[in-house]
């Protein structure tokens, strides 16, 4: 059973070209979300205490916001680390996106 095949079982039939770009869309977003986090983890290293404690409390984002605006140090340090991630999980995505878009029909 293939790749496709599977995503299309989850679907309840068969694969559409827009389903696809639906599911690398969702892929995408999750990337960016978890590069966020790995940010928002740094910051709230940076700033001491747990990382559950500081869910909520407004400092560690403020941080993140502070020295996306006024430090360009802090955008060109994570420069290559996002786009590290963004080309491995394109590499680890690669092969299952390029068969769903094969097992899929034209919309």
């Amino acid at each position: 059973m293939g790749r496709g095949t599977i995503f299309a079982l989850g679907t309840g039939g068969t694969l559409s070209r827009k389903g696809v770009w639906v599911i690398v869309s969702v892929t995408a977003v999750t990337a960016v979300l978890a590069f966020v986090g790995g940010v928002w983890l740094d910051a709230v290293s940076y700033l001491g205490g747990s990382p559950l404690a500081k869910i909520l409390d407004p400092e560690p984002w403020d941080l993140m916001a502070y020295n996306l605006a006024t430090n360009p140090d802090f955008v060109k340090g994570y420069a290559g680390d996002f786009l590290m991630a963004l080309l491995f999980g394109a590499l680890g995505c690669f092969f299952t996106l390029r068969s769903l878009f094969a097992a899929t029909k034209k919309d």
